[in-house]
């Protein structure tokens, strides 16, 4: 009996099923390679920052008071009746969003703010060392009082005192927040 078909499509058989072996190594390999590009677009894509909370907050509320224009609250001071007092009662009806910065730049620190909104003021999420709050009644609350001192260019400077009168902190506001009568 001739063997030599027989061990024609044994050596066929053998090197088909390494031939198959090998496809699928390489094929892992490619599927491993595929996987860990894929794994680092992941890691890559979660490393990009979404936006935070508070950033869509400052975001939000500072649209909201851009698009209000002219039609905005302002706080005011009426010096020509003898009171340096800084005084801003909310309105529903007109946004407000007033900072107190360290120095009188926009690009300095904040450290106090009047706001309308509610995600601004409640429990203070800015954390602004010197709070939040909605109207200067809110200061008058916790016995502080907000004086002007002087008009320094495009800001107006003031002190932030506490019940005895005793100065705490001197602080910027923009002069456009404020109405000086």
């Amino acid at each position: 009996m001739n063997n030599t078909p027989y061990m024609l499509i044994l050596v066929m058989s053998f090197f088909s099923y390494k031939s198959e072996g090998t496809t699928k190594k390489q094929l892992s390999a490619y599927d491993s390679t595929a996987i860990q590009q894929d794994t680092a677009k992941v890691n890559y894509s979660s490393r990009i920052k979404s936006p935070s909370k508070l950033d869509l907050i400052e975001k939000t509320n500072a649209k909201n008071v851009s698009q209000s224009g002219d039609d905005v609250n302002k706080a005011y001071v009426r010096l020509s009746a003898g009171d340096s007092s800084i005084h801003i009662s909310a309105n529903m009806r007109l946004d407000h969003r007033i900072f107190g910065f360290d120095q009188p730049n926009t690009n300095s620190k904040r450290l106090f703010l009047f706001s309308i909104f509610t995600d601004d003021v409640k429990d203070n999420p800015f954390n602004f060392p010197l709070g939040a709050y909605y109207d200067s009644s809110d200061l008058a609350s916790k016995n502080l009082t907000l004086h002007y001192i002087k008009t320094s260019g495009d800001f107006i400077e003031a002190s932030l005192s506490n019940s005895k009168n005793k100065i705490t902190h001197r602080l910027y506001f923009e002069k456009k927040w404020i109405e000086i009568e």
